[in-house]
């Protein structure tokens, strides 16, 4: 009976070791298929900072500058579900007199906006001495998702009719895959300012300027290694 059981391991092993061998020698090709999409990011993420400051020896505390931000959002029809609170923070150190002051408080904010037209409107109906500073965050495209499940399946087609074209110019056949490898890439939307600060306080944030901001597109890619078979 051991015997027996010795010798099925034995051509257990001698099978799985001929299976690996013939894979090893198998007719194979190695290709990479690519695909890209520009696409102009419809959602804008704005950081918008708050800072308490006095005005004529009383402070203006953020209560009031929080409220009117809020009123803001709703006079130009955003959604006040697309303004959260992103940071907390504070100081009391005065570098004009060197010296400890009156706790000021500075609050920052993200607003989701689909047009950066809504930046200069903001600033114009908001206290302008209690906006620090206002920054694009973040920018991405609402059917981001939705573009990169499409770019992956071009990128596999792409891949399978390279390596058939290979194979056909040396009267070959190509067979199926025998491995898929995803090649991770991300995306880094970076926008592009043309003699544009979001500054408040800027002689540009007058009423009726509208600035000209340019936006890189957002580069969406799709890459895969993909090894196929050469009948």
């Amino acid at each position: 009976m051991k015997s027996i059981l010795f010798l099925a391991l034995i051509a257990m092993s001698w099978s799985v070791s001929a299976q690996e061998l013939f894979k090893m020698h198998k007719k194979k090709i190695e290709v990479r298929g690519t695909a890209e999409k520009e696409v102009v990011p419809d959602e804008i993420y704005l950081r918008i900072t708050l800072k308490e400051y006095k005005s004529g020896g009383k402070k203006v505390e953020m209560n009031q500058l929080e409220a009117g931000l809020l009123r803001a959002v709703r006079q130009l029809k955003i959604d006040e579900k697309d303004l959260t609170v992103d940071n907390i923070f504070g100081y009391n150190w005065n570098w004009r007199k060197k010296r400890s002051d009156e706790f000021l408080a500075s609050k920052s904010f993200r607003l989701k906006v689909n047009d950066l037209k809504f930046v200069n409107d903001l600033v114009d109906k908001m206290d302008s001495e209690g906006v620090n500073q206002i920054n694009i965050a973040e920018t991405t495209h609402s059917k981001i998702d939705e573009y990169k499940m499409e770019l992956k399946a071009v990128a596999l087609k792409a891949a399978k009719e390279k390596a058939g074209y290979l194979l056909g110019s040396i009267d070959e056949k190509l067979g199926g895959a025998l491995e898929i490898q995803e090649i991770e890439y991300g995306y880094q939307p970076q926008p592009m300012y043309r003699n544009v600060a979001f500054d408040a306080v800027s002689a540009e944030s007058k009423v009726g300027y509208q600035s000209e901001l340019e936006f890189k597109s957002i580069t969406i890619r799709a890459e895969f290694r993909v090894v196929f078979e050469i009948d």
